[in-house]
């Protein structure tokens, strides 16, 4: 992809579908969001517990955490054009059968059909932007493509006030018709990749193998869980510390420091383009998540210092992310084995998702706020440790020239 020509017709359709699938990947993050925001709504309506309108909150890292890699091999099995459009048509899905739910055990059901369509939309979009980005611009359509989730929840949050309006089951239907026209214009969108396409059965566990057993996808698979950490247990804890600052509502604070960490994700696939390293950027992150949760929990910070670090640490820590997606199809096993590949980076987003909160949840309510940094510093640490291993094993972090091999076949 030529960004000097963008007029001639091959690479206008190009920027058309890396647009469609971008937008494809915020429309299913936003349905993580959208539970964010309706829960109070949901538990008054359905007089649910706490644990009940945590699991549809929850229902989509549940999901990823326990089947990530193999949900990626599926994608390849059926192709990525065909994971797409099913994708969205299950979370449209997903989302008429929740708005029209009689009871929160119904409404569990439609987010498991929405699950199910989110990590077959979020397995295949990164899959056909890695072939079709082509190698100059890869690092950058691929570290913006990180930004798929903060983006997606960012504008749920935004919306927040008008949901109190409307209600929530107004908020499910509009969702749904947003992925059911998605899921219609896909096949005539969304590019087809050879190498993507439907394979035999007899491959399945092939490929999951190869991945397992490629030394440098657990390095990265294993960084971005301690990425995931770091961040969900912020975005956790921030509504929290906020209501002990006292000062009135955290929401829009909390959408603010989101926007930031989008700004974050998107800037650090310009300055990937620019000539940045990915060792590097993981690196900045992760010193900045060990500084700025050490004096977030460390002192008696005011509502504007939370405010601030909250934005230093998920604006910096969006480069991690960013880069890791970045890193893949260096590391990749083969353009084949990528939707795997894709499948064990958020199997480990997603359990940092759901780790991260739960022990800083556990540690803080044991040993109180002041001394979580004892922590979320180390576990840092780590990660920056880990970002030198990734130094070594990306080495010049040159462009590979795998996915590229086959980026003529994914013109129509």
């Amino acid at each position: 992809m030529k960004l000097n020509s963008p007029f001639e017709p091959a690479y206008r359709r190009r920027y058309i579908q890396i647009a469609f699938l971008l937008a494809s990947g915020v429309i299913a993050s936003a349905q993580v969001g959208k539970a964010v925001i309706s829960v109070p709504l949901i538990r008054s309506e359905f007089s649910a517990g706490v644990g009940g309108a945590g699991l549809v909150v929850g229902m989509f890292a549940l999901l990823g955490a326990s089947s990530g890699v193999f949900a990626g091999a599926a994608v390849r099995r059926m192709g990525a054009v065909r994971a797409l459009t099913s994708g969205m048509a299950a979370i449209a899905f997903g989302n008429f059968l929740g708005a029209g739910a009689p009871n929160e055990f119904v409404l569990l059901a439609a987010r498991a059909v929405e699950g199910a369509g989110f990590f077959a939309t979020i397995l295949a979009i990164p899959s056909m932007l890695s072939v079709i980005a082509g190698a100059r611009d890869r690092d950058f359509v691929m570290a913006t493509w990180s930004a798929y989730m903060p983006a997606g929840i960012t504008f749920m949050l935004f919306v927040g006030p008008i949901v109190d309006v409307i209600g929530w089951r107004e908020l499910w239907l509009v969702n749904g018709l947003a992925a059911a026209t998605m899921a219609l214009f896909a096949p005539a969108i969304a590019p087809r990749v050879p190498a993507l396409e439907s394979v035999p059965s007899r491959k399945f566990m092939t490929d999951i193998a190869a991945v397992l057993q490629e030394p440098r996808c657990m390095m990265i698979a294993a960084t971005f869980f301690l990425c995931s950490c770091q961040i969900f247990s912020l975005i956790f804890a921030l509504p929290l510390l906020l209501a002990e600052n006292g000062g009135g509502e955290a929401r829009p604070l909390c959408a603010a420091v989101l926007a930031v960490s989008t700004a974050g994700h998107i800037a650090g696939g310009l300055l990937l383009r620019a000539g940045g390293r990915i060792w590097a950027h993981i690196a900045a992150a992760f010193v900045v998540f060990a500084t700025a949760t050490f004096i977030l929990y460390s002192g008696q910070p005011s509502r504007g210092e939370i405010v601030f670090l909250a934005m230093l640490a998920l604006g910096v820590g969006g480069l991690a992310p960013s880069a890791l997606y970045a890193a893949a199809p260096r590391v990749a096993p083969g353009v084949s084995r990528f939707p795997a590949t894709i499948g064990l980076l958020q199997q480990a987003s997603n359990l940092g998702q759901f780790t991260g909160p739960a022990l800083l949840g556990f540690w803080a309510q044991t040993f109180e706020w002041t001394s979580a940094a004892v922590l979320t510093t180390p576990a840092a640490l780590i990660g920056l440790a880990v970002a030198l291993s990734i130094r070594r094993e990306l080495g010049a972090d040159r462009p590979s020239a795998k996915p590229a091999s086959v980026t003529a076949g994914s013109r129509r």
